[in-house]
């Protein structure tokens, strides 16, 4: 009997070293959270994801026909038929109101390599309740993208976006590739219900996205031309005949050109529109605005964009010198600064301006080198302001996720703790069982 014990303490032992391996081949997952776990953030987004939505105009609101987009709702979701990795998905849904929203993540690489972000997806759209069958012909559009900057703007010109796939009542999972521009990507999860030209407001308009990955994927193909075909060999040249030697032509001499007169000398044209100029300074004191001897931060990101698109971006160069974005048309406009991981915002993400035409708006964004390194979760990327909201606190940036090495520290210290104390447990039953053997001899 105690031979059999033994032998079982052994088996238990090894199998706990072996299931402390990974495999050498694994690939790393750059996600934080990215089976959409619980705990979820107050606006129903799961832990270490932003959200971001697309607004249409309210007089454009119930015109089905025509495609609209209303701020629909996100939640979690544990019904296990709509989960599929874990125990908790990302829901986002209406009921009667079409839609165009999703979830993104900044995700900290390394810049020139290349990487491929994808999610299992889940949708249905019916006036009947779940678990019946989508209605026929709905479009939920779904589809995954990536900023290869980081910018963490689903409306950035250089977010590279998978085709879409219309993933009804069946889970199925779209990818995308990209390569990094710099030290972090924004990947973003997609869903359009508000198809113009189609009636799709339905009494369930519902996405559900689960397990998610970021990995670093092979460099794409290079074009290797096909060798070049053999030339064969040249054909002989044509036998010389009596060529006749040309005459004497005069030469023509060109004749002076006048130069025309009281030309009028060109003017610059002037931008029509207004200018929003915007620098970063360094907050030294932490007091909100720049005071004497403080200089200017480099490398803070910033984005101008109107109730509906982005319309200029521009990293700040560290100088006294503004980046100034010209010839806009009036109206409003939410100017935005996303700083690097290694500074700290001291005033507000963005502020609301009111430009006029012909006027000159100046932003100044302050921020300070980090004493600490927090790991905030990433905040709303909301499509476009509310109207009529000019407060210049409301943060409409994004926070790149933490880095996951210190979890993978702790992860590799428990498990030699446990490989140590397996040892010494099985040192202690092996002498039990020798002097419990010496016993029954004597």
């Amino acid at each position: 009997m105690n031979k059999h014990i033994l032998k079982l303490i052994i088996l238990t032992l090894t199998l706990v070293v072996l299931g402390h391996h990974t495999p050498a081949n694994a690939q790393t997952n750059l996600l934080q959270n990215p089976s959409f776990e619980q705990p979820y953030q107050g606006n129903g987004e799961a832990n270490n994801w932003g959200r971001w939505h697309r607004n249409s105009s309210e007089d454009q609101f119930n015109d089905c026909t025509n495609g609209y987009h209303k701020r629909p709702h996100w939640s979690a979701e544990t019904n296990g038929t709509l989960v599929r990795n874990g125990s908790t998905s990302q829901h986002i849904g209406n009921m009667w109101d079409t839609w165009s929203a999703g979830v993104f993540q900044n995700v900290p690489v390394t810049a020139g390599s290349r990487y491929r972000f994808s999610v299992w997806v889940y949708a249905f759209g019916s006036s009947n309740d779940f678990p019946n069958t989508s209605d026929g012909g709905m479009q939920s559009n779904v589809r995954v993208g990536i900023d290869p900057n980081g910018s963490g703007l689903w409306n950035d010109s250089d977010v590279v976006w998978s085709s879409t796939i219309n993933p009804l009542d069946s889970w199925q999972q779209v990818s995308i590739e990209a390569t990094a521009t710099g030290g972090q990507i924004s990947v973003f999860t997609s869903a359009n219900w508000g198809v113009a030209g189609v009636n799709q407001c339905r009494k369930h308009l519902d996405v559900w996205f689960d397990q998610a990955e970021v990995v670093a994927a092979a460099p794409p193909p290079t074009n290797t031309p096909p060798p070049a075909p053999t030339q064969p060999p040249p054909p002989p040249p044509p036998a010389v005949t009596n060529t006749p030697v040309p005459t004497n032509t005069p030469e023509v001499l060109p004749t002076d050109t006048p130069v025309p007169t009281n030309t009028p000398v060109p003017t610059e044209t002037p931008v029509p529109g207004g200018t929003v100029c915007v620098n970063a300074f360094a907050d030294d004191d932490t007091n909100g605005s720049r005071s004497e001897g403080e200089g200017y931060m480099g490398g803070v990101t910033f984005t101008i964009a109107t109730t509906t698109q982005l319309v200029g971006q521009a990293v700040s160069t560290g100088t006294s010198e503004p980046i100034c974005f010209e010839g806009l048309p009036p109206g409003q406009y939410t100017v935005s600064q996303i700083v690097p991981g290694a500074l700290q915002m001291t005033t507000a993400a963005s502020t609301m301006v009111d430009l006029q035409l012909g006027q000159v708006v100046g932003v100044e964004f302050g921020s300070r080198i980090r004493t600490d390194n927090p790991a905030p979760a990433p905040t709303e990327v909301a499509a476009a302001p509310d109207s009529g909201n000019a407060n210049a606190n409301t943060n409409t940036g994004s926070t790149a996720p933490a880095s996951s090495s210190g979890r993978s520290s702790l992860l590799a210290i428990g498990g030699l703790a446990l490989l140590v104390t397996a040892i010494v447990l099985l040192g202690v039953l092996v002498f039990l069982v020798l002097r419990g053997q010496k016993a029954s001899n004597q």
